[in-house]
């Protein structure tokens, strides 16, 4: 049944998204696809010294300067995981990608949505997903969700900004991306995940 497919979750921190890609990744699996699973920052070796830099430690990043490190976490995700699983015929499942660099540096971070945009068009050699789920949550809601908020989880009005960054970006490109009421009981987001993806591949 192998087809490569690469589908993303995108959304502010703290909507679902590791749950959400978990529960893909098994239920796509039971059904016989080959799925591989990656997520940023983190999903390499690079990637997990990057996450330590990017969301733990103690360092002032400029906001620019996230946007490269993210960059370089990005890039090597793509070498490493994601381009080998799609030559393998493989469904990748992504939690976040060039989207993400967009929102929150390039809209949010005052960055320049367009410069990003550029950036990450050369970062990933033009790959863009064959569908972005946006899990859509008040961050509100989303942060009361979690326990110990990360340096970038601690900006609230910031991830206003973000959400409705993805908005934006869902509102103007329809084919690829499905917004998903995030603020619902998990097994109803899933519901709707499911769905969209299946409907898809099939």
């Amino acid at each position: 049944m192998g087809r490569d497919f690469f589908l993303t979750f995108e959304g502010i921190d703290g909507c679902g998204k590791s749950t959400q890609a978990e529960r893909l990744k098994r239920a796509l699996t039971e059904r016989q696809f080959p799925v591989t699973h990656t997520f940023e920052p983190g999903g390499t070796a690079l990637g997990r010294k990057l996450r330590t830099i990017l969301v733990h430690d103690e360092i002032n990043l400029s906001l620019f300067s996230e946007v490269l490190l993210f960059a370089a976490d990005r890039r090597q995700d793509i070498d490493e995981v994601i381009k080998p699983a799609l030559e393998r015929g493989d469904i990748v499942i992504g939690e976040r990608f060039a989207d993400s660099s967009v929102a929150y540096q390039g809209v949010a971070g005052n960055v320049g949505e367009e410069r990003v945009e550029r950036l990450m068009d050369i970062v990933t050699s033009g790959l863009v997903p064959d569908l972005t789920l946006l899990l859509d949550i008040d961050p509100r809601i989303s942060l009361a969700r979690k326990t110990d908020l990360d340096r970038i989880e601690q900006r609230g009005p910031f991830l206003d900004a973000v959400r409705h960054a993805f908005l934006d970006m869902a509102a103007r490109q329809p084919e690829r991306w499905v917004v998903i009421d995030a603020a619902r009981p998990a097994d109803d987001v899933f519901r709707d995940v499911l769905r969209e993806v299946l409907k898809r591949l099939e």
